[in-house]
């Protein structure tokens, strides 16, 4: 009986610490943001290539925003890219195969409806305005000619 309470009690603490473990977005200082749960790292400015005076207004075609994020060199890494897209969870359900709708909907917990609980802190310079031209490529081409897209839809 002992043996059993032993095994019971240590799988409730496995468990229980793997499902209460919550996800953090941590503060690495010099404008980034570590996400545990995705294990990535983001840039704190979502409109950086403007703000950075590499494009003066921020707006670039998805290979024109490939290449950027390809030759980035932002504090001592070299390693940026475009986050991953999963077309199937874009909203509230996303997964972390979407990463800039898990990270707004999930770690950021934001409404999809333009509710009152939108928020974006820790991030600066979010544009919400909700139509192409002020929206964040990914990195998942959609077909020959095109590439999802992905804009804070929070009202």
């Amino acid at each position: 009986m002992k043996r059993m309470s032993i095994v019971l009690i240590t799988l409730i603490l496995v468990f229980g610490l793997a499902i209460s473990s919550p996800a953090e977005l941590i503060d690495r200082g010099g404008g980034m943001i570590y996400s545990t749960d995705l294990n990535v790292t983001w840039l704190q400015d979502a409109r950086y290539a403007r703000t950075s005076w590499y494009d003066l207004d921020g707006l670039m075609t998805w290979d024109q925003a490939m290449s950027w994020a390809a030759n980035l060199s932002y504090a001592g890494y070299n390693d940026w890219r475009l986050p991953t897209f999963d077309p199937d969870h874009q909203r509230g359900d996303a997964t972390p195969q979407h990463e800039m709708a898990y990270l707004l909907y999930i770690e950021l917990g934001n409404d999809d409806d333009g509710g009152s609980n939108d928020k974006f802190r820790p991030f600066i310079n979010v544009t919400t305005l909700g139509y192409p031209g002020y929206s964040y490529w990914s990195s998942l081409e959609a077909g020959p000619t095109s590439a999802w897209y992905f804009y804070a839809d929070c009202g």
